[in-house]
């Protein structure tokens, strides 16, 4: 007989309320709904890609149609586990649970199936549940259709809808049902899950290597699982996960080599910085990887700048920057070759660093008639000169390198 293999994400995929990371909101609520007995007819669970939309779905069915080790239990918040109904539930083969991809069957007659089999009474558990995925990808049609059985369904049915982009959803369709809202989960929430999983596997991970996978997944925990996964499988000797194994499947480089290549931008050390990121590309770093890093260091850097964290840097000069960065986005994204668009907004982001502060301009140079004598003699005059200067070399580069120029940034 064939192994079968589990990725980490379905493996330990959650079964209770209680195993929900980061979600103890959305599990309080269903606490409450469950353990009342005041269950509606539909749900509807929205949020990004991978904090479990589709496993509270399941989870809820769980609740709904236990049985109980005597066979005799009401709807709860804690499935027993052992009972007929979960344990057809855990091997995905209860009867009066269906899900439904609404990707793939997104036309009205497969909602009128559904609505037919809703007339039918559970064979196995208590309600007949329709678990319907992706719901945003139904027919204009469908949801139609859906309107009456989802207004007045029959007692022994329950819907529950999950999607990612919840705006495409008519507001007929979440006007009847309840919605819940799954946030993404927080960075720690996810880098601690990392490393208790990894316990369980029988691995080390790495703090560092929890934190940066962690921060990848941008709140997804499938995503941080399948980073995870990818890691494991290139340290089966070791059984060590370490941050750089997690860096090269990244693509990502070393906060503190991001770090120096910021400064040497902002210093307007051209050579070094594009030395510095020549290297990281040398060492496996992705370009457009690189990057995001990049801007995201600077983001920071704006931060600790408005809290008074940053006093050596002109706020008016890192916004520059700032718009630079977002301008030349779309350039990273479109060419073929990205680390050509990486090193010319390298060039661009130190030249601009060295324009004269405009703060310190305004205090120097005052607008008053005084001012407008030294301007005459050179004062101002010269300093505007530079700035002119700056700008017309930059928008020269930019046109060989389209993106921001400098009069649109002012």
């Amino acid at each position: 007989m064939l192994d079968h293999y589990l990725v980490l994400s379905r493996k330990y995929r959650p079964k209770s309320l209680e195993d929900l990371i980061g979600e103890d909101v959305l599990a309080k609520s269903l606490r409450s709904c469950l353990d009342t007995r005041k269950v509606p007819h539909a749900f509807l669970f929205y949020g990004i890609r991978g904090v479990g939309k589709t496993t509270t779905a399941r989870i809820l069915s769980r609740c709904l149609n236990c049985l109980g080790s005597d066979g005799k239990t009401n709807v709860t918040s804690s499935p027993c586990g052992v009972c007929r109904s979960c344990i057809a539930l855990d091997k995905d083969q209860h009867m009066d649970v269906m899900e439904v991809d609404a990707a793939s069957r997104t036309g009205v007659d497969d909602i009128r199936e559904i609505i037919e089999a809703t007339q039918y009474a559970p064979i196995l558990g208590r309600y007949k549940i329709f678990i319907i995925d992706e719901v945003h990808m139904l027919s204009k049609s469908a949801f139609n259709a859906l309107l009456k059985t989802l207004e007045e369904p029959p007692g022994q049915a329950k819907f529950i809808f999950a999607t990612t982009e919840v705006q495409k959803i008519p507001e007929t369709i979440m006007s009847r049902c309840m919605t819940f809202q799954l946030k993404s989960v927080s960075f720690c929430a996810i880098s601690e899950y990392l490393v208790e999983i990894a316990k369980r596997e029988h691995l080390i991970l790495d703090k560092d290597a929890a934190d940066a996978i962690a921060d990848e997944s941008e709140g997804s925990v499938r995503d941080a699982l399948s980073i995870l996964e990818q890691a494991v499988m290139l340290s089966t000797e070791s059984k060590n996960v370490t941050l750089d194994t997690v860096l090269s499947i990244l693509g990502k480089a070393r906060a503190s080599d991001i770090n120096s290549l910021l400064e040497y931008v902002l210093t307007a050390q051209t050579k070094k910085a594009l030395a510095k990121a020549d290297s990281m590309m040398q060492n496996g770093a992705d370009p457009f990887v690189l990057y995001k890093s990049l801007q995201g260091a600077l983001y920071k850097k704006i931060v600790d700048q408005v809290n008074g964290q940053c006093a050596e840097c002109s706020l008016s000069n890192l916004l520059y920057l700032w718009q630079i960065f977002l301008k030349q986005t779309e350039n990273m994204r479109e060419t073929s070759y990205p680390e050509y668009v990486l090193n010319a907004a390298i060039v661009v982001l130190a030249h601009t660093s060295s324009f004269p502060n405009i703060e310190e301009l305004m205090i120097k140079n005052p607008k008053t008639p005084e001012s407008d004598d030294n301007f005459d003699k050179g004062g101002l005059n010269a300093s505007t000169t530079q700035v002119n200067k700056s700008k017309q070399l930059i928008d020269d580069l930019l046109t060989k390198f389209p993106g921001a120029s400098a009069t649109d940034i002012e």
